[in-house]
């Protein structure tokens, strides 16, 4: 009680007090978070169907951070009956590719038009199936992973995660050497071009060009931002409005 005395006697003005007031409540509820939860912005809004029925676009959805639990997925769920949002197996929110996250200066450059950097992505949420450790196959009759990480797929997706893409080309070996600063090593032969957005395969067979949601690469585990606890329904939407608003202006000027 002293302090909010204390706080209200400051000689400020009353828009500056609001402005401290607003700042100490956000960081103490991001400090909490980060105690309790492990992350410091513990809530994300879903912005595609991949997850229909059981996350909507709009869903605000409350994540645990990786280093404060473990991921169960299906394989291991289905022996015990553990279930998260209708079906066996932790749904993970992570990185495609490792790549960064996209922060606020990102998102306000999206609603303006311009793209983000292609080595930033928005995270993916989808559910974790099972883990696979490097050299075992994908998916049945399917390639090798290149490293240890998890199979992922979307509750509304017909595929997995790892056949969601494509191959449509080829690149000379040297291509990696002359554009070096431009490329992210995704690991085991496998490269992300930061100019592009495409990847880079390198096979003993050659070198291929592609692109996909994390097309032949499992989730390796430190791209995993966290695991999908709770649902708010449709809240999401206060944060994807400015969004849609934007795209459906562009589609009329166009």
């Amino acid at each position: 009680m002293k302090i909010i005395e204390w706080f209200d006697n400051l000689p400020l003005p009353g828009l500056i007090k609001d402005i401290i007031f607003v700042v100490v409540v956000v960081g103490g509820i991001s400090l909490l978070s980060q105690l309790v939860l492990g992350l410091w912005t513990p809530m994300v809004a879903v912005e595609s169907g991949s997850m229909v029925p059981n996350l909507n676009i709009g869903d605000i959805v409350v994540v645990q951070g990786a280093s404060r639990t473990d991921v169960i997925p299906w394989d291991k769920a289905e022996k015990t009956g553990y279930t998260a949002f209708n079906n066996p197996g932790d749904v993970i929110l992570y990185r495609p590719y490792g790549k960064a996250s996209l922060n606020l200066l990102d998102q306000l450059k999206m609603l303006i038009g311009f793209a983000p950097d292609k080595d930033k992505a928005t995270p993916i949420i989808h559910r974790a199936l099972r883990y696979v450790k490097e050299g075992e196959a994908m998916w049945d009759g399917g390639p090798l992973a290149p490293f240890s990480g998890y199979i992922t797929k979307g509750d509304h997706n017909d595929v997995i995660d790892q056949m969601a893409g494509q191959i449509f080309g080829t690149a000379k070996a040297s291509y990696l050497q002359a554009n070096r600063g431009d490329i992210m090593d995704v690991g085991s032969g496998i490269f992300l071009d930061k100019q592009t957005g495409l990847l880079i395969y390198e096979t003993k067979n050659g070198t291929f060009v592609g692109e996909g949601i994390s097309f032949l690469t499992p989730v390796k585990e430190e791209w995993v931002i966290g695991v999908a606890r709770a649902k708010i329904p449709l809240i999401g939407y206060v944060r994807l409005l400015p969004n849609i608003i934007f795209d459906e202006i562009k589609k009329l000027v166009s």
